[in-house]
């Protein structure tokens, strides 16, 4: 095995297999090398004059890697697989009218437009604190995940609103009057009770219901 030569700040592995770093250099003492498991050692790695498991036998490379980060980088993953070290690195993409983001303040917005820089325009904005607005500009910010836009959209139809992305804009949610309310309930009356229904029978039913109620429309 080839002899080591120690010096401070690099690590070393001793006979156990245990790593150890050199943290000082003394040279007065005959063992002026003081490891990180605060044990003296001499130049070649000895601990003392006979053979020992705190002998540091061997360097450990060093495993630090310095790479450059190519402009229009959003966000570097590094990731160990086995004895490989995976480097991932997600370009920065410009956000397009419709996508969710949220910023550093923490507020989430439906993207629209770049007014500039330091500027988006907005087709509507929830704010950290629950406020929520419909068009306007705010602080760029980067993709929102499904629960932060999530926020968003409850807070939409909380307030009786919701997003249509084939349109692009907010829409008010048309509401059920109370009079459409019993006649469903009346039609289902019939059909639902202590009654689990599947995807294909619900849609029957709302089939079922539609094509009556033209048919009474039609019929005045």
């Amino acid at each position: 095995m080839k002899q080591i030569k120690l010096e401070v700040g690099k690590n070393y592995r001793n006979r156990n297999g245990e790593e150890v770093k050199i943290v000082e250099k003394d040279n007065i003492k005959d063992y002026p090398f003081q490891g990180s498991n605060r044990k003296w050692y001499t130049e070649s790695g000895q601990w003392c004059n006979m053979k020992s498991h705190h002998d540091l036998i061997e360097e450990v490379p060093e495993t630090r890697q310095t790479f450059a980060i190519p402009e229009g980088v959003r966000r570097v993953t590094v990731e160990q697989v086995g004895n490989r070290i995976v480097v991932e690195m997600v370009p920065e993409k410009e956000p397009k009218p419709g996508d969710v983001l949220v910023n550093e303040q923490g507020n989430v917005y439906i993207f629209k437009s770049v007014v500039d820089g330091d500027t988006h325009a907005h087709c509507s904005w929830l704010g950290k604190s629950g406020s929520l607005a419909i068009v306007g500009t705010c602080n760029p910010g980067r993709p929102a995940t499904p629960e932060e836009a999530q926020l968003l959209f409850d807070a939409l139809k909380k307030a009786g609103k919701r997003w249509n992305p084939e349109t692009m804009q907010v829409e008010d949610v048309p509401e059920v009057d109370a009079a459409e309310r019993c006649r469903i309930m009346d039609y289902l009356q019939g059909y639902a009770n202590n009654v689990t229904w599947n995807y294909e029978q619900l849609c029957w039913l709302i089939e079922g219901y539609l094509m009556r109620k033209e048919g009474e429309n039609m019929g005045e």
